[in-house]
């Protein structure tokens, strides 16, 4: 079923007008009918099974049928991403959306290559569009890049994990204790990897490396990877 975004707060009470790129969207592009059903959710992660029951030139009506059932949430989990090369950042913002990533926070490491001062209104488009397509009934935040070592002066997660190709540690010789992790932070390399200084100072700040495989991975790839693998192993203990 076809989901839209609303920026306020719904009243299951009275019809709800759609209208601006919602509109476009659903009558112009995807041809829906009076009568058709769709779903709606705004900003309070609340959604809606609605019928559409009016279709005018620039907008259209909507009957709120029910309050669809919350979706069980897992830990929150936050993303310190080392910035890539190119629109490589963009993959990494779609996915982390699709991942259920709670915070995806840019970070400017010593072998970054792109170094970005502020949020793009373009990452904005992407996770909008990105949650609508997976199913989330509410937005990733994305913040300002910022430095390597700032991240250990605003991180205060129950589960700290640096993602580290040299490290000898496997995630599946791990003790992760679910019912003891809230939140859980990840931090993911550039293309040129960590230098020792910044693994030495994340270890020093109790996050814990972990390798992803013998192989040398794209950001995008341990992203997925790496909270894929961390979600399926605290869910199961």
């Amino acid at each position: 079923m076809n989901r839209f975004f609303v920026d306020e707060k719904i009243n299951r009470d009275q019809e709800l007008k759609i209208e601006g790129d919602n509109f476009h969207h659903c009558i112009t592009v995807l041809k829906h009918k009076i009568g058709d059903n769709i779903v709606i959710f705004d900003n309070t992660e609340s959604e809606y099974h609605c019928k559409i029951i009016g279709i005018k030139k620039h907008h259209f009506l909507v009957e709120i049928q029910y309050l669809m059932p919350k979706k069980e949430a897992g830990p929150r989990i936050q993303v310190y991403q080392c910035m890539p090369k190119g629109k490589t950042i963009e993959d990494i913002i779609e996915k982390s959306v699709e991942l259920g990533v709670s915070i995806l926070i840019p970070v400017v490491s010593e072998r970054t290559i792109k170094k970005s001062k502020e949020v793009k209104e373009r990452w904005l488009d992407i996770i909008e569009s990105a949650t609508k397509q997976c199913g989330r009934n509410d937005f990733m935040k994305i913040s300002e890049p910022i430095s390597f070592f700032e991240i250990f002066g605003i991180d205060d997660s129950d589960l700290k994990i640096i993602f580290y190709e040299n490290s000898e540690n496997r995630i599946h010789n791990c003790n992760f204790r679910a019912k003891d992790v809230n939140t859980i932070s990840i931090i993911i390399g550039p293309e040129g990897g960590f230098s020792q200084k910044e693994v030495a100072l994340a270890k020093e700040n109790d996050f814990e490396d972990i390798s992803l495989g013998n192989t040398v991975l794209k950001s995008t790839t341990a992203l997925i990877l790496g909270v894929g693998l961390i979600k399926m192993v605290v869910n199961n203990n």
